[in-house]
């Protein structure tokens, strides 16, 4: 196993030329996720590991001042087809591009300015990656039934849309043809893996774009792992950029000697952790399952706008491990299989209050019950699709360590979609027993039972 002093690396030197650095006492080692840092001695809690002064930021505004105007017109006011353009992650995108182009292109190109080729190399390579969209055509297909393997098609269908638009407005023939797909997808992988949010900087949350922060992005992911994000003013830097601070990481824990240093990058899913960052989290406690409601066409616009009018148009949904499905949507599902007479009672009531747990936390006994039909139509063809999916799982040719991580995704998902519906079981039973409570005679079979009685026979 390769070790050496991360503080003295060509990226130490590069972060304490500038003002800022990493502890003395760190370690770089090559391991199973790459390049990660390690503590030599023990260390204290209140340790500031790493310190990124906002000069070295690579941000949308420093990208916009180096890359010139030959390489990217108007942006971000060129002409797009794409709805959802994202300007600052194009710009991003293509910086960091550039300085992975042979120097014989990029030295040519009049006003342009890269000035992270170090950070540049101290990146994870092309062939290092293990994102979904890095996987084989065959590996692919082990994500067949889940999420991910649309979210995986989707994602790449964006990316080369915008690697195409990008291309066909540079003037720079060389750049141009330079400028593969390949090379685009490493960087916006770079982007979806290490960026931090522009608030961070600026702190305007509501409008915060992709940052990457040299030095601080080279510690791992652990969900548990207690540290701060301190914002420091004034930081002295001799490549100064008109941005005073900097961003360091101060463990709030003890570090033993030996031990890997950690940051946090918040609560994510194994979905999204292998979707932009290429690993997944046995156990992992903020693992949730996706679920996206679909209207369907014929849905009527009153519904529609009922919909917006509550507040209850965000149709994607986490339900988390212990299977309860969100209140939110239930509140959508039961205006989705209301009858007429009750979908006219919702919106009457709806225009006298203003939380929509008033107007639609309850239709009637019948709509309940078939809320509850519904939900077990979609939780169990989810899993049968991901049952489905996993008998993929011996192909040829498939990597072992892609393997690893898809079956503990897929279990993973399993788990919640099992538990999913054994919480609308148990709640189907509840909601029979308040009916009759309340003296309303329902005659419903619950579904789950024929399904239980077609197990046992098999």
């Amino acid at each position: 196993m390769s070790t050496s002093n991360t503080a003295s690396s060509a990226l130490g030197t590069y972060l304490s030329s500038a003002g800022g650095y990493f502890d003395a006492q760190l370690e770089s080692r090559r391991d199973s996720c790459g390049t990660s840092v390690y503590a030599a001695i023990d260390l204290s809690e209140g340790t500031k590991v790493v310190c990124c002064p906002y000069s070295l930021a690579v941000t949308p505004d420093l990208a916009r001042r180096c890359i010139p105007s030959a390489l990217l017109p108007s942006a971000p006011s060129a002409p797009s087809k794409r709805p959802a353009r994202q300007p600052d992650h194009e710009l991003m995108a293509l910086y960091l591009s550039l300085h992975a182009l042979p120097s014989a292109i990029t030295m040519r190109v009049d006003g342009l300015d890269l000035r992270h080729h170090v950070y540049v190399e101290h990146l994870p390579s092309r062939d290092s990656m293990r994102t979904t969209l890095y996987f084989s055509a065959v590996e692919r297909e082990l994500l067949r039934g889940s999420n991910l393997h649309g979210a995986t098609e989707e994602r790449e269908a964006g990316w080369r849309q915008e690697w195409e638009e990008v291309a066909s407005w540079m003037q720079d023939e060389a750049v141009r043809k330079a400028l593969t797909f390949d090379l685009w997808l490493w960087a916006c992988t770079i982007l979806s893996s290490r960026a931090f949010p522009s608030s961070l900087i600026d702190g305007n949350k509501e409008n915060s774009t992709p940052v990457l922060f040299p030095g601080v992005d080279m510690l791992n992911h652990r969900p548990t792992a207690r540290v701060t994000w301190s914002i420091d003013a004034g930081v002295a830097s001799s490549a100064s950029s008109g941005s005073d601070g900097s961003l360091t990481i101060v463990l709030d824990e003890a570090v033993g000697a030996g031990e890997q240093v950690f940051n946090t990058y918040g609560a994510k899913s194994n979905e999204e952790l292998l979707l932009g960052y290429g690993f997944v989290l046995p156990s992992n406690p903020a693992d949730f399952l996706a679920l996206k409601l679909s209207l369907p066409p014929s849905a009527p616009a009153r519904l529609v706008d009922l919909l917006s009018q509550l507040k209850l148009d965000q149709l994607r949904h986490h339900v988390p491990q212990s299977g309860e499905i969100p209140p939110e949507l239930l509140a959508q599902m039961r205006l989705l299989v209301a009858q007429p007479d009750e979908l006219d009672a919702v919106i009457e009531r709806a225009s006298a209050v203003s939380l929509w747990q008033e107007a639609v936390g309850f239709v009637s006994w019948e709509n309940e019950l078939d809320v509850l039909d519904a939900i077990e139509g979609m939780l169990v063809s989810k899993l049968q699709a991901l049952q489905q999916g996993a008998a993929a799982d011996e192909s040829d040719g498939v990597r072992p360590e892609v393997l690893e991580m898809v079956q503990i995704y897929r279990q993973g998902q399993t788990k919640i979609l099992q538990a999913a519906i054994s919480w609308r079981e148990t709640v189907f039973e509840q909601t029979v027993d308040k009916a009759e409570e309340a003296g309303v005679s329902i005659g419903y079979d619950d579904d789950m039972d024929d399904i239980d009685e077609e197990d046992e026979e098999e």
